[in-house]
């Protein structure tokens, strides 16, 4: 029933739209480069939540493409990948509790990509809130500390819809929290996606919950496709995409429609 409840907060926000930034629209209109004129950059990245659901769905999109020299996956565990197009992966597990001693791992990469987070269902939001705040703040900041410190110049951060360091719900306060604090660090640039309700296939697990709100959700996606929901593989190519546009701002918030534009197929 929590879990219910948490997800249709999360739809509920949804409801109240709000203009697209200025910024959003330019960076998803502007000219991205061809992935063959990006791989010639010579440039590495590095993903913190690899094996999250978008996690997963951003790996195989750089993989496919062939964009990064090389894909630093930084985790709690080694995943077994097999394929030759993950060759240019390298995994170096780390104990999130205590980062500040694998501060090596964060060196020396162009791009990161942080999309590190625990589901508001599963941690219960107001039941467990220390065990969300530890996953989605001090893990995300430390990351992001340790990346600035390394060297890295674009970092491509997952948010939510209605993250607001001033919000009244815990989910969108955390996440609120975290993007004023990414912003501070000064990172050249600074790309914030705040997603709808993430529309995702689970092959290897059920959630009555989440299966309830995507049977609802349905029509509306299919009817007003920008509005409530985002398929998970158009956020995982928008945020790989934006890697590949034009630098606009030093920080760069794109709601869910820019993440449409962003992520629309090239």
């Amino acid at each position: 029933m929590l879990l219910c409840r948490s997800l249709l907060f999360r739809v509920s926000a949804c409801r109240v739209r709000t203009p697209c930034r200025t910024t959003c629209a330019r960076m998803a209109t502007a000219a991205m480069q061809t992935d063959e004129e990006f791989i010639a950059t010579n440039q590495s990245a590095f993903m913190v939540g690899a094996t999250g659901e978008t996690g997963k769905h951003i790996l195989e999109e750089l993989t496919n493409r062939k964009l990064f020299q090389t894909i630093t996956l930084i985790g709690r565990r080694e995943v077994t990948y097999e394929g030759e197009k993950y060759q240019s992966i390298v995994q170096k597990v780390v104990d999130f509790d205590n980062l500040d001693s694998h501060a090596d791992v964060f060196k020396n990469h162009d791009v990161g990509f942080i999309c590190l987070g625990a589901r508001a269902g599963n941690t219960g939001v107001t039941s467990n809130l220390p065990a969300l705040r530890k996953v989605d703040h001090d893990y995300v900041i430390k990351s992001a500390e340790l990346a600035k410190a390394g060297g890295c110049r674009h970092l491509v951060l997952l948010s939510a819809m209605k993250a607001s360091k001033d919000a009244s719900h815990p989910y969108s306060k955390i996440k609120g929290e975290v993007e004023e604090e990414a912003k501070a660090f000064g990172f050249d640039r600074l790309s914030i996606f705040q997603p709808a309700v993430i529309m995702v296939d689970r092959k290897d697990e059920t959630r009555v919950g989440e299966w309830f709100l995507k049977k609802a959700l349905a029509p509306v996606a299919f009817f007003f496709p920008t509005a409530l929901t985002v398929p998970i593989a158009t956020l995982a190519r928008a945020m790989v995409n934006t890697a590949l546009t034009p630098k606009d701002q030093d920080v760069e918030v794109l709601d869910n429609k820019a993440i449409h534009r962003m992520g629309g197929k090239k």
